[in-house]
């Protein structure tokens, strides 16, 4: 046996698209999030929001100055690479110049023999790489950074080699050391056992910084940049985070590294610049647009020329006042591989990347980027507080409330983004939002369309196609009003429902109901009957209140016995079903009645209905309650059985004077079509004794009757009727009625 769920079980499923959807759109967000197509699209979101606070950007920092290596120095100064003696010429005009940066940085590699390599030799016959260090230590009041690189692994026998020679190199002197202050796993820096430095003689007078690649995102866009690079056993600075702790007057034993958290700078002074940095060591930058560096945007060529003119006397433009500034040298052409992508341009130079990481440190201007948990939080509650409202709402609501709340987000999203350099997640959370949203709205189309074809089935099966047909037809049918008509009517009643139906709620009440109709009703349209109405869990139908479709008196009224007699049956097939769920059986009773009502449109212009009203109507809901007395579940009145003719067994419950009613009525049971008698419940032969025993029950002669009816309860045994006139027998023969007595039972109630 079942039972019936519990509440919160039928709740859920009831709304299991509504508790369930957002979790699976989590879920293949989740998978999608491996896939390079994730990061395009959510990263060319970010584009849209860098491109649209642009215009609003500030001015970099002034002590910025960026001098590139343009179509202008490569037209006048000759392909590049430069001959590493123009570099020291460069160095030693700033000198002559009067010129006195902090600090110069060279996003260039000096790495490679130059005369070994070039097999160059100068006019003195010095080597070119002792020419340019000989340069940088003319620059007392200045210091210069080059570059050096993290090598990638490429084979093992090679791989060996390199790491040993960078082991060695480690070992040289320098100027450049690493950092020792250090908390957590130093190994999940990025970085290798292999390194390119800068030749010895600059090592000697120069410090160095990482210029690795920043990591590259799927749109080929800089993202992020190293500021810390793992060579071997040991952490150095990148090319950017060099020149900060240079320009700020920032000792190595004066950075704190917390792996995955933060790398803190602090100047004699004791001030600090905390810089956020993942576990790679890689610092998110904020992109500002190049045009905030346009005032301090130079060209090689041109400040070179201008620091000659100087040694003149030339006054040196206001533009080439580099004192007290930092000098960023890269390359500025499309035409040189240090090139790539931004979130403005498809070609920028790249060393505006570190630019813009280096002034984001300057300004404290840093990206903070909104914990994914935090977003999946509020979208789950956003999410599934508009599938239920979406649940309730009318349909414009429902297309309205999830474009607004997606407007209001991607509002939020540029607002907190321009304002405050907050990035949020913008594509997976609109897209899958509005996907479930969207599915939700196809979902209660689908269903409320389902609702409408049911709906109109189920009113159709309660006024019955043909009435509907009819009134189609005939338009002033409509029209307040009605004719007289013979028609056959059919109450039908739950027996002791609301015991039934006691701890049901009401969606499972009318689940019960809705399939207790859909039998009932069939049976009722099957045999050619119209569903006048539904009361509570009452049905009430008529045969022959349409004229068009009336198959004639004796043929309505057959056909009314025929819809109970199915009814009787189909409440056997569904008391089976019911029981086999641990629900109680149904019990019904049936009461038919024939006679003249008015039959049309009754009601009022603002609510009216198709049905009957009549005298006949009140009988046949009469006999439908006296079942309950003779523990029935069909009885007809006097007038249905002359139109019966000989097709149905039937027996006599006797004269009844129904409530209400002056006369009496004789009422009739009806056992089975004579078709199939094998579905009585009683015997031909029982019936023919029972109908002889209640005739001499009627005639006075009780003593005979006794008899009868006892042998009657021999062959039938329990059947309410015998069993009530055998004990009124009895009764009679000891105190026998008055003279005017009739038989007749007087009904009291309903």
């Amino acid at each position: 046996m079942f039972e019936q769920p519990p509440a919160w079980i039928a709740w859920g499923r009831a709304h299991s698209y509504q508790i369930l959807a957002p979790l699976v759109a989590l879920l293949i967000v989740a998978i999608f999030a491996q896939t390079p197509l994730y990061d395009l699209v959510e990263n060319s979101t970010v584009n849209l929001r860098i491109r649209a606070r642009a215009p609003y950007d500030p001015p970099a920092d002034p002590r910025l100055v960026f001098v590139g290596i343009d179509r202008q120095s490569l037209d006048y100064l000759g392909a590049w690479p430069w001959p590493r003696t123009l570099i020291a010429d460069f160095l030693k005009t700033i000198v002559l110049a009067g010129a006195k940066p902090h600090v110069i940085a060279f996003d260039v590699l000096f790495s490679d023999d130059y005369d070994k390599f070039h097999d160059l030799q100068s006019r003195s016959g010095a080597n070119y790489d002792d020419i340019l260090a000989d340069a940088v230590g003319l620059m007392p009041n200045s210091i210069v950074i080059t570059g050096a690189m993290s090598l990638k692994l490429q084979n093992k026998g090679a791989d060996a080699a390199d790491a040993a020679k960078t082991k060695l190199e480690l070992a040289q002197e320098s100027m450049t050391f690493p950092f020792t202050n250090i908390q957590g796993d130093y190994r999940k820096i990025e970085g290798s056992d292999m390194a390119s430095f800068p030749v010895p003689a600059l090592r000697k007078v120069s410090i160095f910084g990482f210029a690795n690649d920043a990591t590259t995102s799927a749109d080929g866009i800089r993202r992020t940049v190293p500021f810390l690079v793992r060579v071997q056993d040991k952490i150095y600075p990148s090319l950017s985070l060099q020149v900060l702790c240079q320009m700020l007057s920032v000792d190595p034993d004066k950075v704190q590294i917390r792996v995955g958290r933060d790398v803190t700078l602090t100047d004699i002074s004791g001030k600090k610049w905390t810089i956020p940095i993942d576990e790679k060591g890689q610092y998110t930058v904020n992109y500002r647009r190049k045009e905030a560096f346009q005032e301090n945007n130079l060209s090689f060529f041109w400040l070179f020329k201008n620091l000659q003119n100087s040694e003149s006397g030339t006054p040196l433009p206001k533009a080439c006042d580099i004192d007290k500034k930092v000098i960023f040298i890269g390359e500025d052409n499309d035409g040189l591989t240090d090139m790539g992508p931004s979130p403005y341009e498809g070609r920028s130079a790249l060393p505006y990347v570190h630019l813009d990481a280096i002034n984001n440190v300057l300004r404290h201007d840093y990206l903070t980027i909104v914990p994914q948990f935090w977003v999946i939080l509020g979208w789950c509650l956003v999410t599934w507080g508009t599938l239920f409202r979406l649940q309730q709402s009318i349909l414009v609501e429902a297309v309205i409330l999830p474009l607004a709340v997606t407007i209001l987000y991607v509002a939020i999203a540029f607002a907190i983004f321009g304002s405050w350099s907050i990035q949020i997640a913008l594509a997976w959370p609109v897209i899958s939002y509005m996907t479930v949203c969207f599915g939700a709205i196809v979902l209660r189309w689908r269903d409320e369309s389902r609702g409408r074809r049911e709906l109109r089935g189920i009113f159709s099966r309660m006024i019955s196609p043909d009435l509907m047909n009819h009134l189609l037809e005939n338009p002033s049918s409509l029209k307040l009003g009605g004719s007289k008509r013979a028609v056959t009517i059919l109450f039908s009643d739950i027996r002791d429902y609301t015991s039934i139906s006691e701890g049901l709620d009401e969606e499972e009440l009318v689940r019960q109901l809705n399939e207790y109709f859909e039998r009932m009703v069939n049976c009722v349209l099957e045999c050619g009957g119209r569903i006048d109405k539904f009361i509570g869990d009452a049905v009430m139908a008529m045969w022959g209140d349409l004229a068009a479709l009336s198959r004639g008196n004796e043929q309505d009224a057959r056909n009314a016995v025929r819809a109970a007699l199915r009814m009787r049956r189909e409440l056997l097939v569904l008391n089976t079903e019911r029981m086999a769920a641990n629900l109680k059986p149904l019990r019904i009773g049936i009461g038919l009645n024939h006679g003249q009502v008015v039959a049309g449109q009754i009601g009022s212009s603002s609510k009216s209905e198709f049905t009957v009203m009549g005298d006949a109507v009140n009988v046949a809901s009469r006999l439908e309650s006296l079942t309950k007395e003779f523990r029935t579940d069909l009885a007809i009145g006097e007038s249905v059985l002359p139109l019966l003719g000989n097709g149905f067994l039937t027996r006599r419950l006797g004269v009844i004077q129904l409530m209400g009613k002056t006369t009496p009525t004789l009422v009739y049971e009806v056992l089975a079509e004579r078709t199939d008698l094998s579905l009585s419940t009683m015997k031909e032969e029982t019936v023919a004794r029972y109908e002889h025993a209640l005739d001499l029950f009627f005639a006075r002669r009780f003593t005979e009757a006794e008899a009868e009816f006892a042998a009657c309860e021999v062959l039938h045994p329990g059947d309410y009727c015998v069993e009530r006139y055998w004990q009124a027998c009895r009764t009679f023969i000891h105190t026998p009625p008055r003279a005017d007595w009739n038989g007749r039972i007087v009904m009291e109630s309903k």
